[in-house]
C-alpha cells in the first residue's frame, strides 16, 4: 500500500474512533421520550378485554365465584353493565404458562375435550390483570364451560365449569 494511503487510513480511523462514540452518546441523550401508555391507547386495551377505567357504579352484580382446574385458578364475577349487557370479569389467580391462551364459552353439561362449532370465542386470556368479556345474549341463564385453548399448542388446555346462576339475569 502507498504511504499516503496508509496515512489517510490511519487518520480516518482516529477520527472515527472519536466521532462515533460522541454520536452514539449524543443520540442516546437527545432521543425523545415517549410515554408507554396514555389515554389514547385505552381503546386498544378495551378491545383486548383489559379494564382501563374505573367502572361506573350503576352496574348490577349477578354473582362471583372461584373456578379452578388443577393448574388454573380464576376469580370470576358476572354483572350487568350500565348498557344492560352481561359482562364477565375474570382475574387469573395463577400464572398461565400456556402459549397464546384464548377463552371460549360452550354451553354444555359435560366438559368438552375439544373446541367445536358451538364454542363462542370471548377473547385473549394472556397476563395476570383483570379482563372483562362481553357475553352474548345466548349465554344468559345457561350453565356451561369456560374453555382455555392454546393457539401455540393447537389444543384445548382446560374446561372450567360455570354454573347457570352466574349468567342468570333478573329484572331491575
Amino acid at each position: 500500500m502507498i504511504l499516503a494511503r496508509r496515512k489517510t487510513h490511519f487518520y480516518s480511523f482516529v477520527v472515527l474512533a472519536v466521532v462515533l462514540p460522541v454520536c452514539f452518546l449524543g443520540g442516546i441523550l437527545l432521543r425523545p421520550s415517549y410515554e408507554p401508555v396514555d389515554v389514547a391507547s385505552n381503546n386498544l386495551f378495551t378491545q383486548a378485554g383489559f379494564v382501563t377505567q374505573p367502572q361506573p357504579q350503576d352496574r348490577k352484580e349477578i354473582g362471583s365465584t372461584k373456578v379452578k382446574d388443577g393448574t388454573f385458578r380464576f376469580h370470576v364475577e358476572t354483572f350487568v353493565n350500565y348498557q344492560g349487557k352481561l359482562v364477565m370479569e375474570l382475574k387469573s389467580l395463577s400464572l398461565l404458562q400456556v402459549p397464546d391462551p384464548l377463552l371460549y364459552w360452550e354451553a354444555t353439561k359435560e366438559a368438552p375435550t375439544e373446541i367445536s362449532d358451538r364454542s363462542i370465542l370471548l377473547g385473549n386470556l394472556a397476563g395476570l390483570s383483570r379482563k372483562q368479556f362481553l357475553l352474548p345474549a345466548s349465554v344468559r341463564g345457561k350453565a356451561g364451560h369456560l374453555l382455555i385453548y392454546s393457539q401455540g399448542q393447537q389444543k384445548l388446555i382446560a374446561a372450567l365449569p360455570l354454573p347457570a346462576k352466574m349468567t342468570r339475569v333478573s329484572r331491575y
